[in-house]
């Protein structure tokens, strides 16, 4: 009995998982740069603070703030976790980092939101949204190195690849 009541707990205690993957998760496609675009904006902010003397790591994400590209250059202090979080802020904003973290000290509404969701947003300097056609298609940020930095990089890196911006 008692083994036969484990085994009951242990197919309950399974079922919702079985039941989750069932359904498949569907992602729709989201205005963003191209992958070629993205990996040269990336590697445009690596080599701006590289010139800085600053081994960073920058992102480039779609305008749902997904991913296109992650870089960390050669002796980057950090997992590069930050970056890719910051350029999903200015996305999801539509502002730079260097207006939203004043924001963060002024607005409680919003630093409430920045808290609230760390897993998905840092409001720290180094990021820009990016635009096409006046519209947000997605964020550039650079992190693990001192915020004046980071945000002198993206812009750097922006101003470099602004005209494939379409």
């Amino acid at each position: 009995m008692r083994l036969g009541t484990v085994m009951g707990l242990a197919v309950v205690m399974l079922a919702p998982a079985v039941r989750a993957q069932d359904a498949p998760v569907v992602y729709t496609l989201a205005p963003g740069p191209s992958l070629d675009t993205s990996l040269k904006l990336a590697q445009a902010a690596l080599g701006a603070c590289q010139a800085r003397g600053f081994a960073a790591s920058a992102s480039v994400v779609d305008s749902a703030g997904r991913v296109k590209v992650t870089l960390r250059a050669d002796g980057a202090p950090k997992p590069p976790v930050a970056s890719a979080l910051k350029a999903a802020t200015a996305a999801a904003f539509d502002a730079p980092g260097s207006v939203l973290e004043p924001r963060s000290r002024t607005d409680a509404a919003f630093a409430t939101e920045m808290d609230a969701h760390k897993d998905i947003y840092n409001d720290h300097p180094g990021s820009l949204p990016l635009h096409s056609d006046g519209r947000v298609f997605g964020g550039l940020a650079v992190a693990d190195v001192p915020h004046d930095v980071a945000d002198a990089c993206a812009r750097a890196a922006l101003d470099a690849v602004a005209p494939e911006l379409k």
